[in-house]
C-alpha cells in the first residue's frame, strides 16, 4: 500500500515548524561539523541541522562552541564575527560571546562596567551543549538537560581505528537512509563494485533476493538477509538500524573487517550530510572506498551535473561492462537518490518483499514523531555499545542471532 501524501510530508520534512524537525531537535544528538573543520582561533563555520541554522566555531584553548547563527542584538551572521580571545565578536557592533556561551563584552551599551555588565547577563544568548569524539563534534539542541548520547562502539577505538568522511547530499535526508536498510538493492545496483570487493560479498550479486529475518531492538530494529539454502551455503548480512538516522552494515570482510557506520542528517527539507564512519574494533582500519579521501567533508564523491545530464552518468563505461556507469560505488546510491527528486513522491510506490526494511524504518520514524507531537516519549534508550554490524555463513538449523554482540557473552 503505497505512503499518504500527509504521512510523506510528516516523514521528510523539517523546515519552519514541521513535527519531524520539532521532534529531531528535542530528541537526539547531532553530529554538527567534522572536527579538522574547526581549527582554533579560526574563521567559524555555518551549521545547518533540520531546518534551521548555527555557528560553530573553535577558541584558541581547543573548546568548542555553537551557537544560533544571528547575533542576539540585530541579527548579523555570527559566521561574520572575529573569532578572538575564546569568543567571537560581532562585526556589527562588536558584542562579544564566549564559547562557554556567555555574552562579554557590548561596547555599544555603557561605559559603567557595573551596568555593561548586567546588561551582559540580560542577552537572551542560545547556545548548546558539545561533546567531540572519534572526530566528530556533537550538539544537543533540544534544552538544557541532554538525553542519552549516542556512545556507539566507533567512540572507544584509537584513532587509527576510525575514519569518518561526509558528504553533502541535494535531496531529502530519508531517501538517502532508506538505501542503507535496503539489502536487496546492493547486488544489483552495486554488481559491477562488489566483485572488486572481498570475496564473502561477491554471492551478493548472484542472490538478488534475499530473504529477511527481523526484529526489534530498543530504538531500532535489526535484520538478517539471507541469501542461498536449499543445498547451497546460507550467507547472511546483518544490519542495524537506530533512530533517527544511524545504520550499522556489515563490513566486506566478514566477521572481523572494517565495519561501516552511515548516518544522514537533514539540514532542510531538500538538502542533507551524509555521514560515513568506517571503523574496526581491534586493529587499524585498511585504505577502501571509503578512506583515505582526498576530501573528508566532501567525500565519496558526489554527482555532476542533473537530470539534463543524467546526473554525470558515463555511458561508455556502461558499453564496456559496468553495470552502472558511475566512478564510485557510493555516487550510485547518490545517483539513485537524486533521480528521485528532492521529496520522493511515495504515494506513487509499488513495494515488494525486497523493501521490509524500507518499510520498517518508515514506521519507526513516523510512530516516533506522532508520539512526540502527542506529548509521548517511549524512554527506549538503544544499546549504542553493543551494536556492530556483521556477516557470515550459517550452518543447518543455525540462527544468525548468535553472532549479535549484545548476546556474547
Amino acid at each position: 500500500m503505497a505512503m499518504t501524501h500527509e504521512d510523506n510530508m510528516l516523514l521528510t520534512c523539517v523546515d519552519n515548524q514541521a513535527p519531524m524537525g520539532e521532534m529531531l531537535r528535542a530528541r537526539y544528538w547531532f553530529p554538527a561539523v567534522l572536527s579538522e573543520q574547526l581549527a582554533a582561533g579560526g574563521a567559524p563555520r555555518r551549521v545547518r541541522l533540520a531546518g534551521r541554522s548555527y555557528v560553530a566555531f573553535r577558541g584558541s584553548d581547543q573548546t568548542v562552541g555553537l551557537f544560533d547563527e544571528n547575533c542576539p542584538h540585530r541579527g548579523a551572521s555570527l559566521v561574520l564575527a572575529r573569532n578572538e580571545d575564546n569568543a567571537l565578536r560581532c562585526l556589527y557592533h562588536g558584542w562579544k560571546f564566549s564559547v562557554a556561551g556567555e555574552v562579554v563584552e557590548v561596547p555599544t551599551e555603557s561605559r559603567d562596567a557595573t551596568a555593561q555588565k548586567a546588561f551582559c547577563m540580560s542577552v537572551p544568548l542560545r547556545h548548546y551543549p558539545i561533546r567531540e569524539v572519534a572526530g566528530i563534534v556533537w550538539v544537543w539542541l533540544g534544552g538544557d538537560s541532554p538525553g542519552a548520547f549516542p556512545d556507539f562502539e566507533f567512540n572507544h577505538v584509537p584513532d587509527n581505528q576510525v575514519y569518518v568522511v561526509t558528504q553533502t547530499l541535494k535531496y531529502n535526508w530519508v531517501q538517502n537512509m532508506e538505501a542503507t536498510v535496503d539489502s536487496a538493492h546492493v547486488g544489483v545496483l552495486h554488481q559491477s563494485w562488489i566483485r572488486n570487493f572481498e570475496a564473502g560479498v561477491s554471492y551478493l550479486a548472484q542472490h538478488q533476493a534475499p530473504v529477511y529475518e527481523m526484529e526489534k531492538m530498543p530504538g531500532g530494529f535489526r535484520f538478517a538477509a539471507i541469501r542461498g539454502g536449499g543445498g547451497q551455503e546460507r550467507n547472511f548480512r546483518i544490519t542495524q538500524f537506530v533512530l533517527p538516522w544511524y545504520t550499522f552494515v556489515a563490513p566486506e570482510e566478514v566477521p572481523d573487517g572494517d565495519r561501516v557506520a552511515v548516518f544522514t542528517v537533514p539540514t532542510g527539507d531538500t538538502e542533507a550530510v551524509q555521514w560515513m564512519v568506517r571503523y574496526n574494533p581491534s586493529r587499524p582500519i585498511t585504505d577502501s572506498y571509503v578512506n583515505p579521501a582526498p576530501d573528508r567533508a566532501s567525500w565519496p564523491p558526489y554527482i555532476t551535473g542533473d537530470a539534463d545530464t543524467a546526473w554525470g552518468q558515463d555511458r561508455e563505461a556502461m558499453a564496456k561492462g559496468h553495470f552502472t556507469g558511475f566512478g564510485h560505488v557510493i555516487t550510485e546510491d547518490f545517483a539513485i537518490g537524486a533521480s528521485q527528486g528532492p521529496i520522493n513522491d511515495r504515494t506513487k510506490e509499488y513495494l515488494n518483499a525486497g523493501d521490509v526494511g524500507v518499510v520498517r524504518m518508515r514506521k519507526l520514524l513516523l510512530e516516533a514523531v506522532r508520539d512526540h507531537r502527542n506529548g509521548k516519549d517511549s524512554g527506549e534508550v538503544p544499546p549504542y555499545r553493543k551494536i556492530r554490524a556483521t556477516g557470515g555463513l550459517l550452518e543447518d538449523g543455525e540462527d544468525w542471532r548468535r553472532y549479535l554482540l549484545d548476546l556474547q557473552a
